[in-house]
């Protein structure tokens, strides 16, 4: 907010427009959220009188914000006969870039910077969709798209193996003396791949702690042989 050197007499004058104002006729309805607000019209149907009785006027123009893109900006500034004035900006931000839209956004930032200055309610709620937010049919095909499976999401977005448990695979699998095509067996068995540089992170953090917990050795093969039904194991062999 910008003002001039002195306000006291405006904070008075703004305090007695205050207490005088009625309530503003909520005269329109969003078609998008079914919202009733107040015309621009309206507004200034119910201000205009009691801001001259009080030594107050307010005006709106138009600026440019330099940069990339250019962008239009609307100044309002709220004067009293002493000479006082507070003002600010508010960006207008069309949804597209035609002479509708851009006429759309400077209504909604007009009735919303005149009611913020002056303190006054004239909506039920946000009715500016039409011009900061796409159109609610496009919303609704935006909804519509499919969600990808969860195991998916996870799939493309977790990273890959790291350094440090490729190096703690290969020192666990060498110090049990597991062999290379267990190791790949269980890697496509559990997770449907044929490398270990395939392995996601949690998927390699799995995959030690079956090796840590003796699920790849000798032993758990002959167990999960034996479980199985087999009719003989060879002795020293799997």
């Amino acid at each position: 907010m910008n003002k001039s050197e002195s306000i006291t007499n405006l904070a008075k004058a703004l305090n007695s427009f205050q207490s005088k104002i009625t309530a503003v006729k909520k005269d329109a309805i969003n078609p998008f959220y079914k919202s009733k607000y107040a015309t621009l019209d309206t507004i200034w149907e119910s201000i205009r009188k009691p801001l001259s009785e009080n030594g107050l006027s307010v005006t709106q123009t138009m600026g440019i914000l330099q940069g990339t893109p250019i962008m239009a900006l609307l100044e309002t500034t709220l004067y009293h006969t002493s000479g006082e004035w507070i003002s600010g900006t508010q960006l207008v931000n069309p949804i597209k870039d035609d002479p509708q839209s851009l006429g759309s956004a400077i209504s909604y930032a007009r009735r919303y910077s005149l009611s913020a200055i002056l303190g006054i309610v004239a909506d039920e709620d946000d009715d500016g969709n039409i011009a900061t937010k796409p159109k609610a049919k496009e919303e609704s095909k935006t909804a519509e798209k499919p969600v990808p499976p969860i195991a998916e999401t996870i799939q493309r977005t977790e990273p890959k193996i790291s350094t440090a448990q490729t190096k703690k695979i290969y020192t666990l699998v060498k110090e049990g003396s597991i062999p290379i095509g267990r190791i790949k067996a269980y890697i496509k068995d559990t997770f449907k791949k044929t490398l270990t540089k395939e392995l996601t992170v949690s998927e390699a953090s799995r995959l030690i702690e079956n090796i840590e917990a003796g699920k790849l050795d000798k032993s758990a093969l002959i167990d999960e042989a034996k479980r199985l039904g087999a009719v003989e194991i060879k002795k020293g062999g799997y």
